[in-house]
């Protein structure tokens, strides 16, 4: 009797203590399970960055401009007094208004302010007929600066060089010495050229001076320099297991606009450099080319990196093209660098100047082109699509084009050889690649007769190919 009634005590006791170690370990998983899954929050988390390049600024555009100036006022013995009026927001024909590059930077202050990470600026940032001296020069600059500063004012801004800008110098080097570490001001200060190591998210960005890369300083000490960087970056990158942005004024290949801007060593040199290090490489940012467009880089016939070019803040026109202003938001993951998407917004020029001004979303990537993910597989399997060979793929390219002059009704008409142009320039990175792809789809066209604008035989697409791969071996 007493041992059962002792027992029964001591089992009461068990009883409580089990009850008490229970609701510990009970407590211990939930707190557990809250930090996992708090931890895998902040490893998937998503944020956003800006892309905005070519401002163009010209401090002298004037809506009493005259055209032939370049949008600036005339003086009397330069005007005949024949020219038409001029937009308070800029015109096709000239580089950007203040007005206009003011209204850019409010409209970016309205979206996902809380979100946004950083921004790329790539370049070009004062107009193309400018014709002040680097005093004047840098002021523009600091003006732009300043305008970004207050727009971005908790956020960090990447500048990198167009070759409008000066060259790298103490006077840019303090302008930007707000947004840079010391050790990418010293790599700026000398070659206009850096990285930012961000240690909390593994994300490692790369800024190229890409005016080193061309016909005149590619052989010059400073390029070589920039290489040597270059390929130490990225096997430190690579070591320490970081993903790479590779940010940079002119990407590499051509285009109808702007035609072998990297000279030919630079232009191989550098698609050797991606696929060398295509693993670590989570994308690679251009502008330049006042145009909305993207290319493929192949490891023989694989597809292994990719590049985007965001369109230009300022208008454009020449002599077979336009584009209206274009900003870039890009979504991504803020650990691994891989970017999930990006939503195109532009600004209806024409619109604007009847008072209508309004920056407006154009579209999002991924729904746009109808795409799963953004990666160089994915973007191959576009660049397929724009073979028009097929009514299906006639219409993804005349999407595609509406892209690329960011909505600026052309009346210009593309016809076949100009569509396989596009698509030589997008899979075609190598300059003879390039002109091997342009000269077979001419002659396929010829052969064809070119009697309907956009179509092609697939046994001449696939020569096309052939070639690019063949070069690229």
């Amino acid at each position: 009797m007493r041992r059962n009634k002792i027992n029964k005590v001591v089992f009461s006791e068990n009883a409580s203590d089990l009850s008490a170690v229970f609701n510990m370990k009970t407590t211990n998983l939930v707190l557990t399970l809250i930090c996992v899954i708090s931890l895998t929050c902040t490893h998937a988390k998503t944020g956003y960055f800006w892309h905005i390049t070519d401002f163009h600024y010209d401090p002298l555009y004037t809506s009493q401009g005259d055209t032939r100036r370049h949008c600036r006022r005339a003086d009397e013995r330069g005007s005949s007094g024949h020219h038409r009026a001029l937009g308070r927001f800029g015109d096709y024909s000239c580089d950007s208004s203040l007005e206009l590059i003011e209204s850019a930077a409010r409209y970016m202050r309205t979206r996902h302010s809380e979100n946004v990470e950083f921004v790329l600026w790539t370049g070009d940032i004062i107009a193309a007929r400018y014709t002040g001296n680097e005093d004047d020069k840098i002021q523009a600059i600091r003006n732009m600066t300043d305008l970004l500063s207050r727009t971005f004012s908790s956020h960090f801004v990447f500048p990198v060089l167009g070759h409008l800008d000066p060259a790298p110098s103490e006077s840019l080097t303090n302008l930007w010495m707000h947004w840079l570490p010391l050790e990418a001001l010293q790599t700026f200060k000398y070659g206009g050229y850096y990285t930012i190591e961000q240690k909390q998210s593994k994300l490692r960005i790369v800024a190229l001076n890409t005016n080193l890369f061309s016909i005149r300083d590619s052989n010059s000490v400073q390029a070589r320099k920039q290489w040597e960087w270059l390929d130490a970056v990225l096997e430190k990158a690579t070591t320490n297991k970081e993903m790479v942005y590779i940010v940079g004024h002119a990407a590499p290949g051509s285009d109808s606009r702007h035609p072998y801007d990297m000279s030919a060593d630079a232009n191989a040199k550098y698609l050797r450099t991606v696929r060398r290090h295509a693993k670590i490489i989570a994308g690679q940012f251009f502008g330049h080319l006042h145009a909305d467009t993207f290319r493929v880089i192949y490891d023989n016939d694989r597809p292994v990196s990719w590049t985007f070019m965001a369109p230009s803040v300022s208008p454009h026109r020449d002599p077979s093209d336009s584009s209206n202003p274009g900003l870039r938001l890009y979504k991504f993951d803020t650990n691994t660098g891989k970017v999930l998407d990006y939503t195109q917004y532009f600004f209806d020029l024409a619109a604007a100047n009847r008072n209508l001004a309004e920056w407006t979303a154009e579209y999002n990537l991924t729904q746009y082109y109808g795409l799963h993910e953004v990666s160089a597989i994915s973007l191959h399997n576009l660049a397929d699509k724009l073979q028009i060979g097929t009514p299906h793929e006639t219409n993804i390219f005349h999407k595609y084009l509406r892209a690329y002059r960011v909505r600026h009704e052309s009346s210009e008409s593309c016809d076949g050889a100009c569509a396989h142009q596009h698509f030589c320039a997008i899979t075609c990175l190598e300059h003879v690649a390039y002109r091997q792809c342009v000269e077979a789809a001419a002659s396929a066209l010829a052969a064809a007769g070119d009697s309907a604008p956009l179509t092609l035989p697939f046994f001449n697409t696939l020569l096309i190919l052939i070639a690019c791969i063949f070069v690229m071996g």
